[in-house]
């Protein structure tokens, strides 16, 4: 079995006053063991509610799974039970979150938060636990972890609770990591050992990663394979080379056009114009055909199924055999 992780028709709406909310709408791809897959797109598109919805972390009311399998090393996780799956998740299954502040228990020290997990998935005893919290702090690049471990998160800067937060994602040396913007409040010297970090992990563990960001540059260097979402929906799903060589989706077209480089340098740089529409609300047919110039009457009028377009190529697009940058 090469795929650690496999998720099919997976879909994960909120159930509002206002009405239903697919956050995530038939979403499938697969991750192989030791891989590193890159989930990109714009706010809202439903790249962090698919990662909460592979370890069940969605709230019910108002989210709910509706349908799908999420099979993880041979397991469907949609079947276990509450207390099956806390013992996968932050064991086999860590997450870096996006916003620390809000992750971190704030009445706990950030040495006792590492050394819960330590505690319950790894069964150390309580002097054990400090040991490696401490090691797992200086790890990550956090001098004086001997008085960091007993500080509380209102002590620590930003940069500092996002590391934190990556201590407690490494401790368990977890088969699936899965990280949300992981670098979001570091400085690039401290995002480059961050990333440096996590391919060590990869290499040493064989440690599957799920990277979520917006900076395509760091997908660029840390991804083997790319999946492109909006509003819910994967619209491109490609190997790394193929996709930046031969992106076959408007909407990868319009995220890779926005990317600063040496090569427009004195040029504005160009935008996809519009914005993600509002999931109460979503347009008829292709939802990206308001804001793509290669839409025709078709897309406006139907919903692209992803279909593969080339080996190992997938795209939603009625027109991605002819789509060019």
């Amino acid at each position: 079995m090469n795929n650690l992780l496999k998720v099919k028709d997976l879909r994960t709406y909120f159930y509002t006053d206002d009405g239903v909310v697919k956050a995530v709408d038939g979403v499938e791809f697969q991750v192989k063991f030791g891989e590193t897959i890159g989930i990109v797109g714009e706010s809202g598109c439903g790249k962090s509610i698919t990662a909460m919805s592979l370890i069940r972390l969605i709230q019910s009311p108002p989210g709910k799974i509706v349908s799908g399998n999420i099979i993880f090393d041979g397991e469907d996780l949609t079947q276990l039970s509450d207390e099956e799956i806390r013992s996968i998740r932050g064991n086999d299954i860590s997450m870096i979150f996006q916003e620390p502040m809000t992750s971190l228990n704030p009445v706990f020290t950030s040495g006792y938060q590492i050394e819960e997990i330590l505690e319950l998935h790894q069964k150390l005893d309580e002097d054990q636990a400090r040991k490696r919290a401490i090691e797992m702090i200086k790890l990550i690049g956090i001098p004086n972890a001997e008085r960091i471990v007993d500080e509380y998160p209102h002590q620590l800067s930003g940069g500092m609770r996002q590391r934190v937060m990556i201590a407690m994602a490494l401790a368990c040396q977890p088969k699936m990591l899965i990280a949300d913007e992981p670098t979001t409040a570091l400085d690039v010297t401290i995002q480059a050992q961050i990333l440096e970090l996590m391919n060590e992990l990869k290499n040493k563990m064989n440690t599957s990663i799920m990277l979520i960001t917006h900076d395509l540059g760091v997908i660029a260097e840390m991804a083997d394979h790319v999946i492109v979402m909006y509003s819910g929906k994967v619209v491109e799903d490609a190997p790394i080379i193929e996709l930046f060589e031969n992106p076959r989706h408007p909407y990868t077209i319009g995220l890779m056009a926005s990317m600063p480089s040496l090569a427009k340098e004195g040029q504005r740089l160009e935008t996809i114009p519009g914005v993600v529409p509002n999931p109460l609300y979503l347009p008829k047919g292709c939802y990206f055909h308001p804001r793509c110039k290669f839409a025709t009457d078709e897309c406006k009028k139907l919903q692209p199924e992803l279909r593969e377009i080339a080996p190992g190529h997938k795209s939603a697009c009625f027109r991605a055999e002819e789509v060019t940058r």
